[in-house]
């Protein structure tokens, strides 16, 4: 018999994140379908013993060896946890060893998959935290993972019923989830003998006769708002629509699974599937097959871990008053339900702690009527949330038998509200309009979800939505404001209205689109400074860097999950931000880090005195803003500001000379009213004008005589003849790999250009060359970018080309004020680059001395620009091991080193020892030689447990008085220069006690 937490703390496991299934605890709940498999004694499931999690989620399925008899018996078990779609792995203890296998819907026999990738040759301890950190052969691939599996046959199930049977879009949604609803129960041996036990139910939708009764049965048991008909559809359904609904109901023959692997769904066994795959692959879906409409109402499927991590943080801190077993949930954007789902669980185990008994069905639908609701403007949505509800029920159950007392009341109206149906003013704007009354107000404890993340949608009756968000932001600050809705964006209204639907004091947790983070222009700014005054916001966590990466598949936009408790922020308030880093093996298998010890903690009023800050953090470190701080306060003017006073510039923004290049003609070029009667307008102007290539900027100094002249008849919009005008300074907008700079370069003479390049022309002041070399100097320094890329809206969140913008706002030495060596220097240092006697490191150095920085400034930058740029080669950079631990510790010392001669000590940095697989990598730093008899192995181990524990990044710990352990993941971001001096802060501010000694008596 295998002690299950020995073997976890042997192999680096914390005991803590242990769950045994033969317990029955509400911390299982999660885990239903594997726990009720095990009490009716599945041959093949029954084996399994316990469950690892990481950071809440499940990691790994443990068997005991002697318990699999066999290869084949292996097979199946991977195969049907596979069905569950969360844990990546498998693992089969024996005496002295532990063997790793994926979990995967595959054909694979198990030698042929088993995790060698390190495990072999890896330390027993090193081993699950390699594991969850690192996730070998963990990747998410599509055929293979149970939602795309289910998406694919859901999918094509709805199709054929369309085409083939000439069924409309909702009555096909609700055959097929009548067909799912009915082999769930199949599955899970719930039908009564009178309908159809097997084998006989698989033929309960194989005619009109049967499928009719089957589906009376269904509404006559289930007396709720159970995915409904139009009358008469099984008299119209075809022979091919009943053959379609017949291979839903299919199992295996006998209900054992095959050892083969298709993609049919005879091949599947819902009693493992968790309802939660249902609602996320209905709402792929959606997106799939209703992509027009899901972009007009901007809405995207959530994936479960994320809407779990909501949910549970949510009443995580419901749990501190003691207040979540009574919690009201709503879900304003319910879709299909994911969150509705989560949060059913979470009221059932809340109940279910502080009563000391498991929900039993009367309480399952009690919480079911009175504490859930959503809201929502698509049917087919809410039809699927019903299903995966009523399914949820029937999972949590502990004796859903007979079937005949799992009756439930409509949930229309009460528990699920359609929206924009009836015909009255603002019925367009779902959850947002005037259909959702005053009734709701301060009735919920939770109020969660994903809204949609549309922008500048035009929706009828949108004033109605300003006034409401007016009333709310005007009633918190105590005073009279303007709306704050850029762009007519869809989610932050939400936020807003929780504010009235949540009550004082409750919880309003969101997936956002992260431009309410970043972006700068049209109002967004203010609009941020906004809500964080008037909502007491506790935590966002920031997954730009995440995005098209399979922890939010399918999606391209950049996200951000916002936390706050219902009430007006008091003063000094702040919040936490966490920006989990983009680690392909981990992000891979669906998962991120959330590392709360390294949020940044960020006052909401330091966001009035710097827009920016937020994306300064999220792109650089508290250097890089210490940083933008010094030079700000050197006053300097803007690119803008400069450019406007010297060559011209209007009351709007508009710079004289300065704009962006042309765009050829497109399908959506316009005809104009008083133009020549056809699309665009004509460029001749252009005619003939050497014609300027992203190659051509190679050299600062523009070879016109090696372009292609300008050819295009006509282009999409007018653009001023000024700005082509030489000479000029051309930017292009995608600085190029491993370059870690702008492409720049200077023409002398009238040039085109297109919309990937921006143009700074001086034709208005002569053949004046100074500020045309002068700007392009200072553009193509490591500096411009990297203040683009810490202060830009889009640059680094949402787009990987620097916007004009973004340029515009960069500071600028006044060149008039420079003193005439100085302005000798610009020329010389430019000519120097033309002919090679100079270099970009010349210039990088030229424009430190402008700004006043010194050598640490300009590793701050390197460093920033290596490893946190967006671009390919800085992702993988920061990933690399470490390089260099013996510079990083010199840095700590050298940091140190001022505080050492202070308090009259003498501190020692060293590399640790530590295993060559471990995911971490650790130094020492010690006072006056540290503790000799300090078991650094011990300490060691110790250490990493707490680390992986908390899915931290870095842990700084004492082990001693005079010694302090550092531990880090091996990864080259997190050991730069600009972070060996970031630790040495770290030290002086929090461990003061160790540099003076004050501590060690």
């Amino acid at each position: 018999m295998i002690d299950w937490r020995t073997t976890m703390a042997r192999y680096g496991g914390d005991v803590a994140s242990l769950h045994l299934l033969d317990a029955d605890t509400p911390e299982l709940l999660p885990y239903a379908t594997l726990v009720n498999a095990r009490r009716r004694g599945s041959d093949t499931l029954s084996v399994v013993g316990a469950i690892y999690e990481w950071q809440e989620a499940p990691l790994i399925f443990l068997v005991e060896a002697d318990l699999v008899a066999n290869d084949e018996q292996l097979q199946r078990l991977r195969r049907l946890l596979a069905m569950r779609g969360d844990a990546p792995y498998l693992g089969v203890v024996a005496p002295g060893r532990l063997d790793v296998y994926p979990i995967a819907l595959d054909n694979k026999r198990p030698g042929q998959v088993r995790v060698r990738e390190g495990l072999d040759t890896i330390a027993d301890i090193d081993l699950l935290p390699r594991l969850a950190n690192v996730r070998p052969k963990a990747a998410r691939k599509r055929q293979n993972w149970i939602s795309d599996v289910v998406l694919n046959l859901l999918t094509r199930a709805i199709k054929d019923l369309i085409a083939d049977a000439g069924v409309d879009d909702e009555d096909a949604i609700s055959l097929v989830g009548r067909a799912l609803f009915t082999r769930f129960l199949g599955d899970r041996n719930l039908l009564p003998d009178d309908i159809g036990s097997l084998p006989a139910s698989h033929s309960l939708f194989d005619d009109a006769t049967r499928a009719e009764a089957t589906s009376a049965w269904l509404d006559q048991i289930f007396n709720g708002d159970l995915l409904p008909l139009s009358e008469g559809i099984f008299e119209r359904l075809n022979e091919s629509g009943y053959r379609v609904l017949g291979d839903i109901m299919r199992r295996a023959p006998g209900g054992q699974l095959q050892l083969d692997w298709e993609e049919r769904w005879d091949r599947l066994d819902f009693a493992h599937i968790p309802v939660g795959v249902l609602s996320q692959a209905y709402e792929l879906y959606l997106r799939s097959h209703q992509s027009s409409r899901q972009r007009r109402e901007g809405g995207f499927y959530t994936p479960r871990p994320i809407a779990d991590l909501l949910v549970r943080a949510s009443f995580r801190a419901l749990d501190r008053g003691g207040g979540s077993a009574k919690a009201r949930v709503l879900d304003p954007a319910a879709g299909a339900g994911v969150f509705l789902l989560t949060a059913f669980r979470e009221l059932v185990a809340a109940r279910w702690r502080v009563s000391g008994k498991r929900p039993d069905t009367a309480i399952l639908r009690e919480i079911l009527y009175n504490q859930i609701t959503g809201f929502d403007i698509n049917e087919a949505a809410l039809r699927f949330a019903a299903l995966g509800l009523y399914l949820l029920s029937i999972e949590l159950d502990p004796e859903p038998q007979p079937v005949d007392k799992l009756r439930f009341d409509d949930l229309r109206g009460v528990v699920l509200h359609r929206l924009g149906v009836a015909d009255i003013k603002g019925r367009h704007l779902g959850s947002l309009g005037p259909e959702v009354g005053p009734e709701h107000n301060g009735r919920y404890d939770i109020v969660v979800g994903n809204p949609p993340w549309a922008s500048g949608t035009k929706l009828p009756d949108w004033s109605l939505v300003r006034h409401e968000v007016a009333r709310i932001a005007s009633w918190r600050a105590g005073k009279d404001i303007s709306p704050l809705l850029p762009n007519e964006v869809l989610d932050l209204p939400f936020v807003w209205r929780a504010m009235d639907w949540a009550k004082p004091g409750g919880q309003i947790a969101f997936a956002l689109h992260a431009r309410l983070l970043f972006q700068q222009g049209d109002g967004m700014a203010d609009a941020r400074l906004a809500l964080f005054r008037a909502l007491d916001v506790t935590s966002v966590i920031n997954g730009s860097e995440l995005r098209q990466s399979k922890v939010w598949p399918e999606i391209d936009a950049p996200f951000c999950l916002l936390l706050a408790t219902n009430r007006v922020p008091g003063p000094g308030a702040g919040f936490r931000l966490i920006s989990p880093r983009l680690e392909t093996s981990l992000n891979s298998a669906g998962s991120m880090r959330i590392d709360a010890h390294a949020a940044e903690i960020i006052a909401t009023e330091d966001l009035a005195r710097t827009p920016e800050l937020l994306k300064i953090l999220f792109r650089g470190t508290k250097a890089d803003l210490s940083l933008v701080e010094r030079i700000r306060s050197k006053g300097f003017p803007t690119l803008a500001e400069y450019w406007s006073e010297v060559v011209g510039g209007s009351p709007k923004g508009y710079l004289t000379g300065s704009g962006n290049g042309y765009q050829t003609l497109k399908e959506s070029s316009r005809t104009r009213k008083n133009g020549d009667g056809k699309p665009g307008v004509p460029a001749e102007y252009l005619h003939g004008l050497p014609d300027i290539t992203a190659e051509s900027l190679d050299d600062i100094l523009i070879d016109a005589e090696r372009l292609f002249a300008f050819q295009h008849r006509r282009i999409h919009d007018p653009r001023d003849q000024a700005i082509f005008a030489g000479p000029l300074v051309l930017v292009h907008q995608s600085p190029p790999a491993g370059r870690e700079r702008l492409r720049v370069g200077v023409a002398a003479e009238a040039v085109a250009y297109n919309e990937s390049f921006y143009g700074f022309s001086t034709a208005t002041l002569g053949s004046e060359q100074t500020l045309v070399r002068f700007l392009a100097l200072l553009l193509g320094s490591r500096f411009a970018l990297w203040f683009a890329l810490l202060t830009s809206g889009k640059f680094g969140f949402e787009r990987d080309v620097v916007e004009k913008a973004a340029l515009n706002r960069l500071p600028l030495p006044d060149l008039r004020l420079l003193s005439e060596l100085q302005s000798t220097e610009v020329s010389s240092l430019f000519d120097a680059l033309v002919v090679g006697d100079a270099s970009w490191s010349d210039v990088d150095q030229w424009a430190a001395n402008l700004y006043g920085l010194g050598a640490s400034d300009l590793q701050v930058i390197a460093d920033t620009l290596t490893y946190n740029a967006p671009f390919s080669s800085a992702k993988k950079a920061a990933q690399a091991p470490p390089q260099d631990l013996e510079g990083f510790c010199t840095q700590v010392e050298r940091e140190l080193a001022p505080w050492a001669k202070r308090f009259d000590i003498v501190v020692k940095a060293t590399p640790m020892q530590t295993r060559p697989l471990s995911p971490w990598r650790g130094i020492i730093v010690e006072r006056n030689g540290g503790a000799s008899d300090v078991d650094l192995p011990k300490h060691w181990d110790g250490l990493i447990l707490l680390a992986d524990a908390s899915a931290a990044t870095e842990m700084v710990v004492h082990t001693a008085p005079d010694t302090l352990f550092v531990a880090r993941l091996a990864q080259q971001r997190y050991w730069t220069a600009t972070q060996a001096r970031l630790l040495a802060q770290h030290i002086v501010w929090n461990e003061l006690e160790f540099i003076t000694g004050k501590g060690a008596e």
